[in-house]
């Protein structure tokens, strides 16, 4: 007669306990981190994206072209006129326009605006160091107003900061991780 074995051995076991620990740790694993770290990257190249975009279309046209924050309501309801306002978070939206009449403001009479940003969530934070509630590019390219960095803190932390420097020359450069801080 054959004895027939039952149960596991020790390496069948150790296989199991292996398996159950790689599946519980992927199930467990928090992601906050690296969502907030593609937030604001993501963020920061769009408005790379839409600061190179202002410049070219200033040296291309031989217009001033403004980027300033504004009022996200002024924008969706389709306002004649808004102000670049101070503070780049606590207004929500970065547009991108043609300032015909030079006075750093939009009129739609005069204007043209040809950018708007998607708004900046509640819980993230923006500043910018170059102490200047507008960048004004001129008819070469370059900025007439004071350069520094835009910093994004998602959710106004001091974790996963990163950061975006401005030059002189209009030229924005993603600079990544920053130990800078918002506001």
């Amino acid at each position: 007669m054959k004895k027939f074995q039952t149960g596991l051995t020790l390496l069948e076991l150790m296989v199991a306990v292996a398996i159950l620990g790689i599946i519980a740790s992927i199930a467990l694993w928090d992601s906050s981190d690296m969502l907030e770290e593609n937030r604001a990257e993501s963020f920061l190249l769009e408005l790379k994206r839409n600061i190179s975009f202002a410049r070219s279309q200033a040296a291309s046209t031989d217009e001033i072209v403004v980027v300033c924050p504004t009022g996200q309501g002024r924008i969706k309801n389709n306002k004649d006129t808004f102000n670049c306002q101070k503070v780049w978070d606590e207004n929500k939206i970065i547009t991108v326009f043609i300032d015909i009449d030079n006075d750093g403001n939009f009129n739609k009479a005069t204007d043209t605006l040809l950018r708007a940003m998607e708004e900046i969530s509640d819980n993230d934070k923006l500043t910018f160091t170059g102490n200047d509630r507008r960048l004004r590019f001129n008819t070469s390219g370059r900025i007439t107003t004071n350069p520094g960095d835009f910093v994004f803190c998602p959710n106004g932390g001091t974790e996963n900061n990163k950061a975006l420097t401005l030059s002189q020359s209009g030229t924005a450069f993603y600079t990544g991780d920053t130990t800078k801080k918002c506001g």
